[in-house]
């Protein structure tokens, strides 16, 4: 597979899981896409009360969406530079496993919400911290 090609499915991929934090968003609004659907927070909710751990979930789920949506951009060379999108790739996995943890049932379904979204989280950090995958493999 050649650099371009890796460097556009990777992009595809921080994009696609970025936008999936709106699935988080929408309970807050009411929408709900399963029975379990939820805006409450195991943890914050009995300590906040409902309307704040709820805005606390907007706020964390929308952040996720942020980095994510900032690390395809910096990696496509979208209107950030090619230098951050490392840094803002691993800030939206350590972000998104956070609000994942507290808002568990903030994602409708197991699969492939929950699962599908701790794996790229996990890859996220384990390639980029851990192993220093791509380190140079994508700029060219």
């Amino acid at each position: 597979m050649s650099a371009a090609t890796l460097r556009i499915l990777i992009v595809v991929v921080l994009l696609a899981h970025g936008v999936g934090h709106v699935l988080g968003i929408l309970p807050a609004f009411g929408r709900r896409l399963s029975g379990t659907h939820s805006a409450e927070s195991w943890l914050l909710t009995g300590v906040m009360g409902d309307t704040l751990a709820s805005g606390a979930g907007i706020v964390l789920w929308s952040a996720g969406l942020v980095w994510f949506v900032a690390a395809a951009m910096g990696l496509a060379g979208w209107l950030l530079p090619y230098q951050w999108w490392e840094r803002f790739a691993v800030t939206g996995a350590l972000v998104s496993l956070l609000t994942l943890f507290l808002y568990w049932n903030g994602l409708p379904f197991l699969v492939p919400n929950k699962v599908g979204a701790i794996v790229v989280n996990v890859t996220v950090l384990s390639s980029l911290l851990w192993l220093r995958w791509p380190a140079g493999v994508l700029s060219g």
